[in-house]
């Protein structure tokens, strides 16, 4: 007798970008899909609907869980006629809405998964710090990306117990080539100059208008660079204001987001990441797996240093950041890094696979 999948719900609300979704996504091209079907809970189309669909899952739009009851409502009704073993909640603080739904559906096993953290500065920490206190109420099981992200979410206490899975990557993709490094620099007019490069998504979180004050003062040091930004967001364009207003247009290049993302961090011979808050950024593992030396924010968890390379720097001043980007670029150091078995997808999807096969298993048992 064939045996049954285990059905589980993944709820990660904004899809279109960020590395919420990269991260279940990355989980979800590896996962054996014979044993494991995963329906994928949104707020609207994506750039994975197709992906998603193509793979074997199904992709449901859900309103936002800021429309609390109409929210609950909704995904209440769908868990219960798709019958899910487990719902896996990945809205940090706001999980507490989807798994109210599960719990109010009849689903057993209802995770909640912690993927980022706050910072005083940011409008909606109050409310944050608020709900986060009642994001475990209706989780049977909790988990996280880091343990940082676990204790701040859950408590010291609880969060020591949380599952951590970590967002792995495809080792693959994401190794150091220099013939592509230099074919990508020419293609791209870049021939002889340093590219300072940064991965993320223009909004308040990833700091984006300090990141342009460090370029500005990067470029008085080092006239010879250029800075390449990958992404969009709802401060794109108070962004290009300050690079227009700086005179930065000939410096400062920004693309959309790509699947082919590898190809950025080839391209880049420094990778800045001077975020106001994080989980355990996707991005920075991956530009240290291409050998890409990283300047990060001192508010981004230790754990995130798998190289041992990466230098923390206080979010404070740009002169700061731009003196070390170029002690970086003037050492022009890329190293080779060994495959890590915390980062590595087919080492952390197993992982996965047995923390539902087990919970699943405890609850027909």
């Amino acid at each position: 007798m064939e045996n049954k999948k285990i059905k589980i719900a993944q709820v990660v609300g904004n899809a279109k970008t960020g590395g919420v979704i990269s991260c279940v996504m990355n989980f979800y091209r590896h996962i054996d899909r014979d044993k494991f079907q995963f329906d994928f809970y949104t707020y609207g189309p994506s750039p994975f609907d197709d992906e998603i669909k193509n793979l074997g899952g199904r992709v449901f739009y859900i309103p936002n869980v800021l429309h609390y009851f109409k929210s609950i409502k909704a995904m209440k009704k769908l868990f219960k006629e798709n019958c899910y073993d487990i719902v896996h909640a990945h809205l940090t603080s706001l999980s507490f809405v989807p798994l109210k739904a599960a719990k109010k559906a009849g689903v057993k096993i209802r995770i909640c998964h912690a993927h980022s953290t706050s910072h005083k500065s940011e409008k909606v920490w109050i409310v944050k710090n608020t709900l986060k206190h009642f994001s475990k109420i209706y989780a049977t099981n909790l988990a996280g990306c880091s343990r940082y992200a676990c204790n701040w979410l859950y408590g010291k206490k609880s969060g020591a117990n949380a599952f951590v899975l970590h967002n792995a990557i495809d080792l693959t993709r994401f190794v150091r080539n220099d013939e592509k490094s230099m074919q990508l620099k020419n293609r791209y007019g870049f021939e002889g100059k340093k590219v300072v490069g940064h991965i993320g998504r223009l909004e308040f979180q990833k700091n984006p208008l300090f990141l342009i004050d460090v370029f500005n003062e990067t470029v008085k040091l080092m006239p010879n660079v250029v800075f390449v930004m990958v992404g969009d967001g709802s401060m794109a364009d108070k962004v290009r204001r300050k690079i227009n207003k700086l005179g930065l247009s000939e410096k400062v290049f920004i693309f959309n987001e790509t699947k082919h993302v590898e190809d950025y961090y080839a391209l880049f011979d420094v990778f800045v990441l001077p975020s106001k808050f994080e989980g355990l950024p996707l991005v920075a593992i991956e530009a240290q797996m291409t050998g890409v030396p990283c300047l990060l924010s001192d508010k981004i968890t230790r754990e995130t240093d798998i190289s041992g390379t990466c230098n923390f720097l206080p979010i404070k001043s740009a002169r700061l950041w731009g003196e070390n980007i170029l002690e970086s670029l003037n050492k022009n150091e890329k190293y080779n890094l060994a495959s890590i078995a915390d980062y590595n997808i087919l080492y952390q999807v197993k992982a996965l696979e047995d923390f539902y096969t087990e919970l699943d298993a405890n609850v027909k048992n």
